[in-house]
């Protein structure tokens, strides 16, 4: 991040956000969800000269690949009412979906203490009230209650993931951000019995949105 305050930052991120949203075509936001937005980036910033959340700070950057892609999955929530974001972060993709459809009850699962005050913080800064932290490490956590589950950037995400979805019923689905490199050695871990749809992320042909979800036929496909 370069040496400019986190305002002026900010102002140049509300027109990269602007452009970021139309090259993806993301739905329009309210100015309200867009000053949620631009508030959670600020709070970022500012957080992030003490607490590792992101090495992605420049507004551009930030635009597309935190918030622009976050929102890509809005698409594939569906019916979901229920959603978990395994390894938030810094709040990605749990605070733009959370933003972005109220009526969803979005989960932050966060074992790392710092960063899980930050979307403690970032949730009463922007007014969420459909948005909630969790701190746990997912391996302990009761994923059952979720309908949706997501994970963007988690660290070991090959390693740990893969058991997550594991743990799957019938009617959960599972959203990966990723990599085609990631999703092929993800699901090479994967035991028979789940569907996998790959959906190519706006604007790259490197990025993508996966979802896993059980198989009605007992294999994996």
């Amino acid at each position: 991040m370069s040496n400019r305050a986190p305002q002026e930052a900010a102002e140049e991120f509300v027109t990269a956000l602007t452009k970021a949203l139309a090259d993806y075509q993301i739905p329009e936001l309210s100015a309200a969800q867009r000053a949620q937005l631009v508030t959670h980036y600020r709070m970022m910033l500012v957080w992030n000269r003490r607490t590792n959340l992101t090495r992605i700070t420049e507004p551009d950057e930030a635009a597309r690949l935190h918030y622009a892609d976050s929102l890509a999955g809005e698409g594939f929530i569906g019916a979901a009412r229920s959603l978990l974001d395994i390894g938030s972060g810094a709040g990605f993709p749990a605070i733009p979906l959370a933003v972005l459809r109220p009526e969803v009850r979005v989960t932050a699962l966060e074992a790392n203490q710092k960063k899980a005050l930050f979307l403690a913080e970032a949730r009463d800064a922007l007014g969420l009230a459909n948005f909630e932290v969790a701190t746990a490490r997912v391996e302990s956590f009761d994923l059952s209650p979720f309908e949706l589950l997501t994970s963007r950037a988690l660290d070991r995400a090959e390693e740990i993931l893969p058991e997550v979805v594991e743990r799957m019923t019938a009617g959960q689905r599972f959203m990966l951000y990723c990599t085609n490199e990631l999703l092929d050695k993800f699901s090479a871990r994967l035991q028979a019995g789940f569907t996998i749809q790959a959906h190519a992320m706006p604007q790259t042909s490197s990025r993508l949105i996966a979802i896993f979800a059980v198989s009605p036929f007992g294999q994996k496909q």
